[in-house]
């Protein structure tokens, strides 16, 4: 399997584990929390994820209001 990739989202959704151990599929748009100011968004603001992408380096970035942001500062708020 040398060379493929096993990605564990795709554009409208993600695989998340929650507190108890169980793995769900989280379907865009969800809601994350800011918990590190970047561009223009703030910290502690609550943004909607439209859509998620991988960057050349395949790691997640999250579409918000048109823009995408890497996943790092945010956490999701919703219950999974």
């Amino acid at each position: 399997m040398e060379g493929n990739m096993i990605h564990h989202y795709d554009t409208y959704s993600i695989l998340v584990v929650n507190k108890q151990s169980v793995i769900r599929r989280m379907y865009t748009p969800f809601e994350v929390l800011c918990i590190e100011s970047i561009d223009e968004l703030e910290y502690g603001a609550s943004f909607y994820v439209d859509e998620v992408f991988p960057d050349e380096d395949d790691l997640l970035l999250f579409k918000i209001g048109g823009n995408l942001f890497a996943y790092n500062h945010f956490i999701i708020t919703e219950r999974i």
